[in-house]
């Protein structure tokens, strides 16, 4: 009991303090921070200003041999190129993820598929607009992809020429130094040797990604002189920014070639060093061919 005014409010003040220290909530648990998803290499490089290429799959089927110094362009455009309209074509041209063993197509195959997209009149290409058909590119792949896009092909021919390109939207254009190592390769395959008609072919593509530092134009181009038969493994790709030859003769400044169907990328490039490789045999990469030219000059 508090007898005195100074032992009384000594008292209270001794209750209060143990009231409150009874009554005290406990704290609450700590939670440990939850640590952020790994981001994609290609955002965290668009974070950091610049994009880098990466495959859409795990074990993308790079051509080989892989260049002895990993190429520029590498580093400074990702799959969509420079993105847009023509995002969604520019990262179907860089897919390397196609798969399986490869379907043989003839310059046939391609003209039919060609034929079987002009009779859909709901898949755009072209630079214009005609008729009920919309100007590419094809935003939605989805109508390429039911008819063969994205899947792994191979076709045996003959080079017309071998040419570098420009600057191009799937290789960011003016955004990477202009040189023939950011460039496409443009390929003019024909049916046949000494075939002149480019109207007659199809086109295969050399893109600069992971590109082998033997695949140049002038390589490429040694084999229109050698009229060589050459075997080129890769994906279905449909070039919807473009007209294909129609009546035999080019469309305005289009790429002449019999079908917008194209190889694209190569994958794999192969030449029959015998001349006649029926047999299925005797077919070797693009760098022995060389390497053994080189040699035949020396002696």
């Amino acid at each position: 009991m508090c007898m005195s005014r100074f032992g009384f409010f000594a008292c209270c003040l001794f209750v209060m303090v143990n009231t409150c220290v009874a009554q005290e909530p406990s704290a609450p648990a700590v939670q440990e921070p939850t640590a952020p998803a790994a981001k994609p290499a290609a955002v965290t490089a668009a974070k950091s200003g610049k994009t880098i290429f990466v495959s859409a799959c795990t074990s993308p089927s790079y051509p080989s041999p892989p260049p002895r110094t990993k190429p520029g362009i590498d580093s400074l455009c990702g799959v969509q190129g420079s993105g847009g309209a023509e995002a969604n074509q520019n990262m179907a041209k860089n897919n390397f993820c196609a798969t399986g063993t490869p379907s043989d197509m003839t310059i046939d195959d391609f003209t039919n598929l060609q034929t079987q997209v002009e009779n859909d009149s709901s898949i755009p290409f072209g630079t214009d607009a005609q008729g009920g058909r919309e100007k590419g590119p094809a935003v939605d792949r989805a109508p390429l992809r039911a008819l063969g896009e994205g899947k792994l092909v191979r076709m045996q021919g003959f080079v017309l020429f071998g040419r570098e390109e420009g600057a191009e939207s799937v290789n960011c254009e003016k955004t990477v130094p202009n040189q023939p190592a950011d460039h496409d390769i443009h390929i003019e395959l024909v049916g046949s040797a000494g075939q002149t008609d480019e109207c007659s072919g199809v086109v295969a593509e050399m893109i600069p990604h992971h590109r082998p530092d033997t695949w140049t134009a002038d390589n490429v181009e040694q084999l229109a002189g050698a009229q060589l038969p050459v075997r080129v493994t890769g994906q279905l790709f449909f070039d919807s920014s473009h007209f294909p030859c129609q009546n035999g003769a080019g469309v305005a400044d289009n790429p002449k070639r019999i079908s917008l169907w194209e190889v694209h990328p190569i994958y794999a490039f192969e030449v029959c060093s015998s001349g006649d490789c029926s047999s299925d045999s005797g077919w070797v990469p693009l760098d022995q061919w060389l390497s053994t030219e080189i040699r035949k000059k020396r002696k």
